[in-house]
């Protein structure tokens, strides 16, 4: 057998998705496991928390020991022990707490694996990419999901979830250098829908789905591989926060993908 020989730099795209995001730990478990080489990362809301923390550890078995371990009722109500009334009904602020005890204070232009967090401007109505400053700090606001936290006042910018503007940042990671862009994909199974009657919320949720399913599908275009994990989806998971907890398959969905596109992915990367 031919031993594999990576000659080209390979960027990860990380797309949005709330607890499916957990897959990328999968898709990173496995490539590294096939001895390939990560050598830029762009992350949006749920690919940026991922995709920074492992481009501060580069532990990905740490990591994934920290989310099977972490991810309870009691740690989630963490996230939301700063109620706000005004912009959100949260802060946010324990999102940077929680991140910086999970990986420590770091920032982005001195990280080993070159990393961008992708934001939206409610200001300008742009996309922003982070690329330096405070890790934990670019996490929150990567992760700032409309109507539960405060958006992250950042000098002439007020930002949100990066997922509403950029839900795969194929684009980006391409622009920071990669020779080949990975674009993973978290939205496979969130259509069709079974239920021939929805309640408010999930009108809510699924509208927002919805667009942010067709944002990621023109955002993948500068994509050479776009990896889809098959990842269960009902109307109960479909809930942005309680999907965490327990979670015992998206992982695993994360490493299958990968496997099943080895040798693709190898081939693109000779």
């Amino acid at each position: 057998m031919t031993k594999f020989v990576q000659q080209k730099t390979l960027g990860l795209a990380l797309g949005s998705g709330g607890w499916r995001g957990q897959a990328h730990i999968g898709v990173i478990k496995a490539l590294t496991k096939a001895g390939i080489k990560i050598n830029y990362i762009a992350g949006a809301s749920a690919g940026a928390l991922i995709g920074g923390a492992y481009a501060a550890s580069q532990d990905i078995e740490y990591i994934e020991q920290a989310f099977r371990t972490q991810t309870t009722w009691q740690n989630m109500l963490k996230v939301f022990s700063d109620p706000i009334l005004h912009s959100g009904l949260f802060k946010g602020k324990k999102v940077t707490q929680i991140f910086q005890e999970l990986v420590g204070k770091h920032q982005i232009e001195n990280l080993p694996i070159p990393f961008c967090a992708m934001a939206s401007d409610l200001l300008s109505g742009k996309s922003i990419k982070i690329q330096s400053g405070d890790l934990a700090q670019a996490v929150r606001s990567s992760t700032c999901v409309p109507f539960v936290f405060e958006p992250v006042h950042d000098g002439e910018h007020l930002l949100i979830d990066g997922g509403t503007a950029t839900p795969v940042p194929a684009t980006a990671a391409k622009e920071m250098g990669a020779d080949v862009v990975i674009a993973v994909c978290l939205y496979k199974n969130i259509f069709p829908i079974k239920a021939k009657k929805l309640g408010k919320m999930h009108i809510v949720i699924k509208t927002i789905q919805l667009m942010m399913y067709n944002l990621a599908k023109y955002g993948m275009t500068d994509a050479n591989l776009v990896l889809w994990p098959e990842l269960k989806e009902s109307l109960r998971s479909a809930e942005p926060f309680s999907g965490f907890i327990g979670d015992q398959n998206s992982i695993a969905a994360g490493e299958k993908v990968v496997q099943e596109n080895i040798e693709q992915i190898k081939a693109l990367l000779s």
